[in-house]
């Protein structure tokens, strides 16, 4: 309740003062040096009625300007000057002037006589003068809306919340529907994220050990075509060292005593000697394979059976 009334309490004296300044009200504040020392500048004005009959020559008269004559010469709403001359023909009027300053440019009508000067109050008008000014204007209206949101904040806010409930309150339910919606659907992916990366992990395992499995079975193969390679050259050797030994034995020896040395089946068909490409010299080249076998005469045994062989 304290706080209601002082607020209204507020509000009613800038609404007092607002209209002082427009002249509506019994007093006014005096503005400018124009009428000093007889009215000093600051201070508060009380207006006394006095009927436009009764103004005299000298009197100070307090009149409102006319909007038109004010927006013209940029008067202030209010004035307070002392009457030069009066005017009867064709009607009433007045001529007015400050004391320091020249005469008005236009003539006081009847109808916007006020009054006259009464009673003076000090400093009284300088709240009201800075009121009258634009920025008294904007320090009234920010002042009150402060106060009024300091002491009525608590309210303020409770019906704010009411207000964003019943207006805000479908379309902040149905975000969080969505973020909940959303929540769930980035938690399952999460899962399916992790189960994927446990699958490429048992991949990747796989991977490495059939690569190591694939190295061994590559050193294996490795030795084996190294052993291959091997016997392929020892057999090369043996038919060498048969080919050396059919170039050196004698030509008395029967070939049916020679031992024939056995290839192994996997030597290459150039590892086996053909009867055409025995080496020069050797007695299976001078023999012919049409031809009928020669015979071996013995001269120490000429009665021994002679034996015969055929190639």
């Amino acid at each position: 309740m304290k706080r209601a009334i002082g607020l209204i309490f507020l509000v009613a004296a800038c609404i007092v003062g607002f209209l002082s300044i427009r002249g509506t009200m019994p007093f006014m504040p005096i503005f400018g040096s124009s009428m000093e020392p007889a009215l000093q500048s600051g201070g508060l004005l009380m207006i006394e009625p006095i009927d436009a009959k009764d103004v005299k020559k000298g009197d100070i008269i307090v009149y409102n300007v006319p909007s038109m004559v004010r927006e013209y010469y940029n008067y202030p709403p209010t004035i307070a000057h002392r009457v030069i001359e009066i005017i009867t023909v064709p009607s009433l009027g007045f001529r007015t002037a400050g004391d320091n300053t020249g005469e008005d440019p236009f003539t006081i009508r009847p109808m916007d006589l006020r009054g006259t000067v009464g009673n003076q109050i000090p400093y009284l008008g300088l709240p009201l003068l800075f009121f009258q000014s634009q920025q008294g204007l904007i320090f009234v209206i920010v002042a009150l809306s402060l106060l009024a949101i300091f002491l009525y904040g608590g309210e303020l806010g409770r019906g704010g919340s009411t207000v964003h409930r019943g207006i805000f309150a479908p379309v902040i339910n149905e975000e969080k529907r969505t973020n909940r919606a959303i929540t769930r659907k980035i938690e399952a992916t999460e899962q399916r994220m992790n189960t994927t990366e446990v699958a490429l992990d048992k991949f990747a395992t796989a991977i490495a050990d059939y690569a190591q499995h694939l190295s061994s079975h590559t050193s294996a193969i490795q030795s084996l075509a190294e052993a291959s390679n091997e016997l392929k050259k020892g057999a090369a050797d043996q038919n060498q060292v048969l080919i050396n030994l059919v170039k050196n034995m004698p030509q008395g020896v029967p070939l049916q005593e020679i031992p024939t040395p056995k290839i192994e089946p996997d030597l290459p068909e150039s590892a086996t000697p053909d009867v055409e490409d025995f080496p020069p010299g050797c007695v299976k080249s001078r023999l012919s394979v049409t031809e009928p076998a020669a015979e071996f005469v013995d001269e120490a045994t000429p009665d021994k059976p002679k034996p015969s062989w055929k190639i």
